[in-house]
């Protein structure tokens, strides 16, 4: 799933919301870079984010190659946290590993804070019609986490967490 997000005029207008069933590797590499020039994100431009599940480090790797960034990335950060404490390394990358093991309970906290605090905040056409059902139908089941059960189209929830990431 990928989703696209654009800040305009006070909200946080989403552009695009896709899943892609059974994606081949080097098919969402070229359409990651396809939806990049589509949408004018400009790699190392760092007005533009893209957050990519942590577990995917081959697929981090190789568009981080393919964008002219550091495909160690895990070195990288090591570097930024062992030298700048304290500094948001995250500043310095277009591409942005998001680890949902460790960041889950925090991206959905800001989410819901987001969604509940702040109305009309976010503008979601209706054509990402299962992204708006995914939204409507969140529980959080206690201790920071999303009940996959009761969501529907929790997949489409988890895409839609990240994407929020870059605005506070």
């Amino acid at each position: 799933m990928v989703v696209i997000t654009e800040w305009v005029d006070g909200q946080i207008q989403i552009l695009h919301a896709e899943e892609y069933e059974r994606p081949e590797f080097n098919n969402m590499i070229n359409t990651t870079i396809r939806l990049m020039n589509q949408f004018g994100i400009r790699p190392q431009d760092y007005s533009s984010r893209i957050f990519v599940d942590g577990a995917n480090a081959e697929f981090i790797r190789s568009l981080k190659h393919q964008l002219g960034e550091r495909p160690d990335y895990e070195d990288e950060i090591k570097f930024y946290q062992s030298n700048y404490p304290g500094i948001d390394w995250t500043q310095n990358m277009t591409v942005i590993p998001i680890h949902f093991a460790k960041e889950h309970r925090g991206m959905l906290a800001h989410a819901k804070k987001i969604l509940e605090y702040n109305n009309g905040t976010i503008a979601i056409n209706s054509r990402f019609d299962k992204l708006i059902t995914s939204l409507r139908t969140a529980v959080e089941k206690g201790e920071g986490s999303l009940d996959k059960e009761a969501t529907s189209y929790d997949d489409k929830f988890d895409a839609f967490r990240p994407a929020l990431q870059f605005y506070y």
